[in-house]
């Protein structure tokens, strides 16, 4: 009884040793109410998404594309394009579209007039309804030559990146959608359409001197009067992949800070003012940013303060191998079938102990 009890003690030991718990993280998902579609024929679905970045009032937002991505680094924010490491069926920007693409506005943008997909609620969600084509489609690229891409031989889904030119690495996602027949040959929306394959249109440059038309967009709130921040950097030098440590003032009570860091638009994490206004924080640097002159400009949600700060960038550091002397992660991994080899080892010899004693007694 006594060696049944240590053991299970051990197992539970090692259990809890080895079952580490992850650290749980908001990400941009994406689901879909049709997870197989038709190879020949249209197919409508339902796709709604959360974890999504929201940023009230600011350009641009998401464009919500069926097609192909190749493996690896796909993303805008890593470097890759449409027409080499992603494809997608084009369509017209305008709202009453084909239903192929969708464009899903920032809460308050200058673009919201222009949605078709609805807005990113201020919780990061959204739902769209969207037509699949069918498994085969034309794609063209920046330099207007033309690919075909067969759902059927490569995989294909719902594709989500930042919208209007504005790259943002959280709202980058890929959800799967495979092709098959319907069972007992159900009736589907004949494709009688052919996808448009010319390059969707060039998004005019915003009319910085026009006044907003707030009456478009139900319940958009009216342009705030920009009025400035001030903001600093501990050092107005970095690399691509470090950090900036930045502080500021002048911004609204407890509000969200969107963070943009120029010259292309990339959206990082948002600070948060406190009780005064004020900012502390830590802007993260992809490693992909180019070397030269940038601007991290920051913004008031509520307010509309602005500030900005001028960064010069350097290229990342070269990775330096690690000491092949000493492999910590190797052996720190093993420590706790160690620590539960020497318990059980410790069992044994009490047992053994307690039955000598016994013996001696008798």
């Amino acid at each position: 009884m006594f060696v049944a009890k240590a053991f299970g003690a051990v197992a539970a030991a090692l259990v809890a040793a080895t079952l580490l718990p992850g650290t749980a993280s908001a990400a941009a998902r994406v689901s879909v109410s049709v997870s197989t579609a038709d190879p020949d024929y249209a197919t409508q679905i339902d796709v709604r998404g959360t974890g999504f970045q929201s940023v009230p009032k600011a350009h641009g937002g998401i464009y919500v594309l069926f097609g192909w991505v190749s493996d690896g680094a796909w993303q805008p924010s890593k470097g890759g394009a449409a027409g080499t490491t992603y494809r997608y069926v084009q369509d017209s920007e305008a709202k009453d579209n084909n239903g192929y693409q969708r464009f899903v506005s920032f809460p308050g943008s200058d673009t919201a007039t222009s949605a078709n997909g609805g807005v990113v609620s201020a919780d990061g969600a959204w739902a769209a309804r969207m037509v699949i084509p069918g498994a085969r489609f034309k794609a063209v690229d920046r330099t207007g030559n033309t690919s075909e891409v067969d759902c059927a031989k490569v995989t294909c889904g719902i594709i989500t990146i930042g919208a209007h030119g504005v790259v943002n690495p959280t709202n980058e996602t890929f959800t799967p959608i495979r092709f098959a027949a319907p069972a007992g040959g159900q009736a589907q929306t004949p494709q009688t359409q052919t996808p448009q394959t010319r390059a969707p249109a060039t998004q005019p440059a915003p009319d910085t001197n026009a006044v907003p038309n707030t009456d478009a967009v139900p319940g958009a709130a009216t342009a705030l009067p920009a009025r400035a921040a001030t903001v600093s950097a501990a050092s107005g030098a970095a690399a691509a992949g470090g950090t900036v440590t930045v502080t500021g003032s002048g911004f609204a009570a407890d509000e969200q800070v969107n963070v943009v860091l120029h010259s292309d638009p990339l959206f990082l994490a948002p600070a948060h003012s406190d009780a005064a206004g004020a900012i502390a924080y830590t802007a993260d640097l992809p490693a992909d940013v180019p070397a030269g002159a940038h601007t991290l400009e920051f913004t008031g949600a509520k307010s509309g303060a602005v500030g900005s700060v001028a960064l010069t960038v350097s290229a990342a550091a070269a990775p330096t191998a690690a000491p092949a002397a000493e492999p910590v992660s190797e052996t720190s991994s093993w420590w706790p079938a160690v620590v539960a080899v020497g318990v059980v080892l410790l069992v044994v010899v009490v047992v053994v102990v307690l039955r000598k004693r016994k013996k001696v007694d008798a």
